[in-house]
């Protein structure tokens, strides 16, 4: 373990505090110990995924054990999970929001994980078998950078038995967790059954594993370097132009995707599959111009005015917004009165103001609203005409609509207008211009 020892005098400045994820199993115990004898300043952070009897126990064995050593400790426990029970993707997904949020509290900027070469291999087999990007199949890595923090595994490259043998040498104490020896886990199966295979056919598989994650990992920054140079060809604004998009090779068309999906989603890459890359570009490549979809983690994909991408699903805002001059809506749309007519398009409308209630109001949809649509006789259901116009979901409630002191709907801004638009030669005397965000930048 020597090497290990140097390694983090190399990496981490002697003025410098790292944090480090303590669970008090053998992995991290050993990796504290490490730091230790490099002379480290080190903040351990200790998670209770308050799922098993033992975890209190784990806990005071930390805490003692950081105590006699005047280590500070910071400890967290998770006190419910959404689905009502524990799922590994959520532990791991708090587990990293809290390590971040402490590492940013204490102004730190290296955060120490004590994964190791069997983590590595196991965590390549899932991937595989659940399917994943090719960076996702290279595992993990020893060292990446996240929202400024470095992070670093530097037992990435030792086997868990050498890790005990180091352990058993320094009568370093330790808690197992006993789920680990539980084969209900798809972790635990290839722990159990598929290392021991490889470990007779190759007892230096660990080098092996990390060779393979390191040319994989050299390939996929080939990628991205590749994608660089197209990024500014094909979007705008984070937005993919589809025309511009559909000139790459096929090849490069899934590979720009799976970048703009890991930029999207970072840290939170893993929840990202080969169902989302398939589904992302199938839609790119559907005939309709309109799509909505779920993506993970609250994201969504939206298909409009012949780009695509993705932004965070966010509760719909309800508003009311006396027109005046110019006005802002909450997404940053413009609402500006004009002078003159300049064009008949559904982004503009020219009323009399005889015929209606002033002042004007911008709203969203609200229940039974219904609007006498032009050159249509009869009211129609706002949101029929929504449906008819290829609008889904909470997009709906996304739509600007005018309308007068009475609450009479004039117009859906950019989809319909109602009776009460008036023609370039008729008597208008109020004019309104809708401004679009992707418009005015």
């Amino acid at each position: 373990m020597k090497e290990i020892e140097k390694y983090l005098q190399a990496k981490i400045p002697d003025n410098e505090t790292c944090i480090l994820a303590l669970s008090g199993g053998p992995d991290s115990m050993c990796l504290l110990s490490l730091l230790e004898k490099a002379k480290r300043k080190v903040i351990c952070v200790h998670i209770n995924h308050h799922t098993r009897e033992n975890n209190e126990k784990e806990y005071q064995f930390v805490k003692e054990y950081t105590a006699k050593r005047n280590i500070p400790l910071e400890y967290y426990k998770i006190s419910e999970y959404t689905k009502g029970r524990f799922t590994e993707e959520e532990a791991r997904k708090i587990r990293y929001e809290k390590i971040f949020e402490i590492a940013k509290r204490n102004h730190v900027k290296y955060i120490l994980t004590a994964h190791h070469a069997d983590d590595l291999v196991e965590t390549i087999f899932m991937r595989i078998l659940r399917g994943s990007s090719l960076e996702g199949y290279a595992g993990l890595k020893k060292e990446s950078i996240w929202n400024d923090k470095v992070i670093l595994r530097p037992l990435l490259s030792k086997k868990k038995k050498e890790i005990y043998e180091y352990l058993d040498q320094n009568h370093i104490p330790y808690v197992e967790d006993e789920s680990n020896n539980d084969d209900k886990y798809l972790r635990n199966r290839i722990r159990h059954q598929i290392l021991p295979i490889i470990e007779n056919e190759n007892s230096n598989y660990p080098s092996k594993f990390l060779q393979f994650s390191q040319t994989l990992q050299e390939k996929n920054k080939i990628i991205i370097e590749t994608i660089e140079e197209k990024k500014n060809q094909v979007e705008e604004q984070e937005k993919i132009y589809i025309e511009k998009f559909l000139k790459l090779s096929k090849h490069t068309q899934k590979a720009y995707v799976e970048e703009y999906l890991k930029r999207i989603y970072q840290e939170k890459i893993d929840r990202v599959t080969n169902k989302h890359i398939s589904l992302f570009l199938q839609n790119v490549y559907s005939k309709n111009p309109n799509i909505t979809l779920n993506f993970p983690d609250k994201y969504i994909f939206l298909k409009r005015n012949g780009y695509v991408w993705l932004e965070k699903e966010q509760k719909n805002q309800t508003y009311c917004i006396k027109c005046e001059g110019t006005t802002i809506l909450p997404n940053e749309d413009v609402i500006k009165r004009l002078d003159s007519y300049e064009s008949k398009s559904n982004y503009e409308i020219h009323l009399n103001s005889k015929e209606l209630a002033l002042p004007l109001y911008i709203t969203t949809r609200k229940p039974g609203m219904k609007m006498e649509t032009k050159n249509l006789n009869g009211h129609q259901k706002v949101n029929d005409i929504l449906i008819n116009s290829k609008i889904k979901g909470s997009e709906k409630d996304k739509i600007p609509i005018l309308i007068d002191s009475n609450g009479t709907v004039l117009w859906l801004l950019g989809l319909k207008k109602s009776k009460y638009d008036l023609d370039k030669n008729e008597n208008y005397d109020i004019i309104y211009k809708y401004i679009k965000r992707k418009e005015k930048c």
